[in-house]
């Protein structure tokens, strides 16, 4: 991985999260003052389980797994983390360790904020605090909707639930490069990856996909978002 300092201050980044539209000038020049930018490869394991928290970790550009071994050492995707998301943000107050892996899925860019320094303004501004709780919950929330709507559905719902997901809430196209493997596809919907290439193999053969390597291009949309709501 690749870390840089920007000289661009925190206050005039694009990337900027609206948690941190709270803060002063003064507290912005605080912040810029200890990121740093890492560029990180497909692949590239950004925090590992276990690591000490450090830094307040944001992405900006691309696209991240999370990860959680279990006790039998098997790994479980949690969350697909797409920019401007806060990746880790769960564990932030809550823990002194990581409780989740942070690995690119797509050529990535993050920011690393100084954990303490985040520390610090939580307690100078009341307003930095109420927005990073807010934004926990929120986290909190999408990651246990998200799980109760896969468990709710049986193999070809959860199939076409992530294949939605990509399509709606990350490429904004129906033509897309599948970013994670049909093994990860399986760990992610807590189904063996035999059953995720039978069922696309069958929602090509219905003509509701079409495959080509990596690539994916819904032909059917309509019919694929009724598998996603009730299959």
């Amino acid at each position: 991985m690749q870390i840089t300092c920007y000289g661009e201050a925190c206050g005039e980044c694009g990337f900027r999260s609206t948690i941190f539209n709270c803060l002063s000038k003064e507290q912005l020049d605080l912040l810029s003052e200890s990121k740093n930018i890492i560029k990180a490869k497909k692949g590239d394991i950004v925090v590992k389980q276990g690591d000490n928290i450090e830094s307040f970790v944001f992405l900006r550009a691309g696209l991240a797994k999370l990860t959680r071994l279990t006790h039998e050492g098997k790994e479980q995707i949690v969350g697909i983390a797409r920019p401007r998301d806060f990746v880790g943000l769960l564990s932030l107050f809550s823990s002194q360790k990581h409780q989740y892996s942070i690995t690119t899925i797509e050529d990535s860019e993050f920011c690393l904020v100084d954990y303490n320094r985040i520390f610090e303004l939580t307690k100078l501004n009341g307003k930095l605090a109420h927005s990073l709780l807010e934004k926990i919950s929120q986290v909190a929330d999408i990651l246990i909707s998200t799980r109760l709507d896969l468990n709710s559905r049986q193999i070809r719902g959860r199939i076409a639930y992530i294949l939605c997901y990509f399509a709606t809430e990350v490429y904004n196209s129906n033509k897309f490069n599948l970013p994670i493997s049909r093994k990860e596809i399986g760990e992610l919907i807590d189904m063996r990856v035999e059953n995720v290439v039978r069922v696309l193999s069958e929602f090509r053969k219905d003509g509701i996909i079409a495959i080509e390597g990596t690539q994916i291009e819904i032909l059917n949309f309509e019919k694929l978002s009724w598998i996603n709501q009730h299959g």
